[in-house]
């Protein structure tokens, strides 16, 4: 049976191309050669786009399931601009994305799924339950959770990598007693049920580097909620229970850290010079911060526009086997911690 592939090779272009100028999408821009290129390509193979025109036509549309509340979701940068890169992304591809579901607000039964052309799970839901949501649709594009084992798109930021980039230059630069402060995992099922665990990404990076560096002795850490009183009550606990106390502290995200610097000035610890922080997530409220907080930028609005692409390419047919995408992050150098090394 001829495919779209095979039309993409005759004629020399993306499948994509194919797709959009085979179902007549008035959106994309090709030259006329192409496009007549593709034309004959098709007909010379004797490729059938009724079918193809029928599911796009019936399918038109993208589910979104996630572990985030809407509240929470305007509270925390990052989540927010993933909704809206996602959100503009379908606008520009002519994508309906009106079935959201938020497990942290009104938890259900997921019903229906089989007539979305595909669902975008942002967050870490369970592995049953992705399980669950694969019995009613095939077409899934899970964000932000690397630990999936089934056979389904990902797209997520490669903090694992980042979290030992920055370990290696707090040890680059004479830090071996390096604390982490974080968040625990939290896998959320579809009826709002939690799994909380320490094995989140950021917090398994920092032991696995510990270990690796023969460290294991100035591990020290704590976990809590994600927010910034979590981050300030941690760090507060660490600093008068700790002896010798670090000298480098990691903290999961840009919230939390806001509240280890309250912790950390309470005490009257010069940041940046006694004790170097380093962050994640970059986002505008950090901006007030003294000293300037180092922290990895995470580009949320362009992981959102890709999961979209992603689900399409799903919706036309244009791949079959599922694919990971990792996003790079990068460090955004200020004066909590300024390595002496040039390597990120």
């Amino acid at each position: 049976m001829v495919g779209i592939r095979d039309v993409a090779r005759k004629a020399n272009v993306s499948p994509a191309t194919v797709s959009r100028v085979l179902n007549n999408d008035q959106t994309i821009h090709v030259a006329q050669a192409t496009r007549q290129r593709i034309v004959e390509a098709a007909a010379a193979l004797d490729y059938d786009i009724s079918t193809r025109k029928y599911i796009k036509k019936r399918m038109p549309s993208i589910g979104v399931i996630s572990t985030i509340g809407k509240a929470s979701e305007e509270q925390d940068i990052y989540y927010k601009h993933l909704r809206v890169g996602m959100e503009e992304e379908a606008r520009r591809l002519h994508l309906g994305m009106n079935r959201i579901y938020n497990l942290s607000d009104n938890p259900k039964q997921w019903e229906d799924l089989d007539q979305l052309g595909a669902v975008i799970v942002v967050g870490t839901v369970t592995k049953e339950s992705i399980t669950a949501l694969l019995k009613q649709n095939m077409q899934i594009v899970v964000v932000d959770n690397p630990d999936i084992q089934q056979e389904v798109d990902m797209v997520y930021a490669d903090l694992e990598r980042m979290t030992k980039t920055v370990l290696e230059l707090f040890l680059e630069n004479g830090h071996k007693r390096i604390a982490y402060i974080g968040g625990y995992k939290v896998d959320m099922d579809e009826f709002g049920g939690k799994q909380i665990s320490t094995n989140e990404k950021r917090m398994r990076a920092y032991q696995h580097f510990m270990a690796d560096h023969h460290l294991e002795k100035y591990i020290s850490y704590r976990l809590g909620g994600w927010t910034e009183k979590q981050g300030e009550v941690l760090a507060t606990d660490l600093l008068e229970n700790e002896s010798p106390l670090p000298t480098a502290i990691l903290v999961g995200s840009d919230p939390m850290a806001i509240g280890v610097y309250r912790a950390l000035k309470q005490k009257n610890i010069q940041i940046g010079e006694e004790i170097v922080v380093a962050s994640f997530d970059n986002i505008e409220t950090i901006a007030h911060l003294s000293p300037g907080l180092t922290s990895v930028q995470i580009n949320a609005k362009s992981i959102g526009q890709a999961a979209v692409r992603m689900a399409l390419e799903r919706i036309d047919g244009i791949r079959d086997e599922p694919i990971i995408l990792t996003y790079p992050a990068r460090l955004i150098v200020r004066e909590s911690f300024i390595p002496r090394t040039k390597r990120y």
